[in-house]
């Protein structure tokens, strides 16, 4: 137990990068982010929601055998909860004051490849002469 007292009046680092979605739907999910605690344990699919009541930070879920959603990993203590939802808030206003990123989404990046036409590559003459056989 003096362990667990210990960890607990020891200052968390938490570090935040957000990813704001390019569209986001009003009410729902408008950012993913990913935390570092303490520098040795990352948790990624962190939701930022704008809903009626404010933003906040949900946590990654999943879909039980009942159709309920449970948190795959949460804070355990208010403070830390608190702490969390402020840090990954935070990183995502830093986000949007950045603008969009240079860099496309790999869904985009799927969709233009889509769209790009496919290029056959050049025949290789070696490599076809060799397929036929000697030259008679």
């Amino acid at each position: 137990m003096a362990k667990q007292q210990e960890s607990e009046a020891q200052a968390v680092k938490i570090e935040a990068r957000a990813y704001p979605l390019s569209e986001p739907k009003a009410g729902g999910t408008v950012a993913f982010a990913s935390v570092t605690i303490n520098d040795m344990i990352a948790i990624h699919g962190i939701r930022v929601i704008d809903s009626d009541k404010g933003r906040f930070a949900a946590m990654p879920s999943m879909k039980d055998k009942d159709g309920q959603y449970r948190d795959i990993a949460h804070p355990v203590t208010g403070d830390l909860r608190k702490q969390l939802n402020a840090t990954v808030l935070a990183a995502y206003d830093e986000a949007l004051e950045k603008g969009p990123q240079e860099k496309a989404s790999v869904r985009d990046q799927i969709k233009d490849g889509a769209k790009a036409p496919k290029e056959k590559p050049a025949p290789d003459k070696e490599k076809a002469a060799k397929k036929s056989g000697p030259d008679r």
